[in-house]
């Protein structure tokens, strides 16, 4: 039985690799002054780097379930997300909680550290996602509307937000925030994942 579930593990974690390396979302058209951060390609051309961490909305200290998928690969791990005004903080761990990485985004640099990802997977493109779902929605905005793509926010009356990039009528990703989940979906890439908070 343990080793069907290292296995499986095993698929989850290749298949998170491959998912988290192609990860494409937000950030400035500048440079943070000093920071030694590399850009983030939203499409195939159009590029820019992460917003300062002081544009956040909404300050988070969360245990979550991500559950994603791309293509026929699907994972499921916990993540432990802190974000707030002096940057983001990502902790993943598996099924038995074991530690499987650390990001730390600063401002002024990216720390990715795991024994079981990828040295060549660029960090920024996880901080550019989470930076959708949780940074100003007008410093989105801003820095979109420079390269020629928008971005839209819907508000229901049931509390449910929808906050989209656009490239002319051609939505690249969308992402749906409750009160306790998260989906984002990056129509461009194929590939979704969901945050929802752990009960305690």
């Amino acid at each position: 039985m343990k080793v069907c579930q290292t296995l499986r593990i095993t698929k989850f974690l290749i298949s998170l690799c491959f998912f988290a390396s192609l990860l494409f979302s937000c950030a400035s058209t500048k440079r943070i002054e000093g920071a030694d951060i590399s850009p983030v390609y939203i499409t195939n051309v159009k590029k820019f780097y992460l917003l300062p961490p002081e544009c956040i909305e909404t300050p988070v200290d969360d245990l979550q379930l991500l559950i994603g998928s791309f293509g026929k690969n699907s994972f499921r791990i916990q993540a432990y997300i802190q974000a707030d005004t002096t940057g983001i903080f990502l902790s993943l761990f598996n099924d038995f909680g074991t530690g499987m990485g650390e990001l730390v985004y600063s401002g002024d640099k990216v720390v990715f550290k795991s024994s079981v990802f990828p040295k060549a997977m660029e960090p920024e493109y996880i901080v550019s996602d989470l930076q959708f779902a949780y940074y100003r929605a007008d410093m989105l905005e801003e820095s979109l509307k420079s390269i020629d793509l928008d971005f839209t926010v819907d508000q229901s009356a049931e509390g449910i937000e929808k906050r989209r990039i656009m490239n002319g009528k051609k939505c690249i990703e969308e992402v749906t925030k409750t009160s306790e989940t998260i989906k984002i979906v990056n129509y461009l890439r194929g590939y979704e994942y969901n945050l929802q908070e752990v009960s305690e």
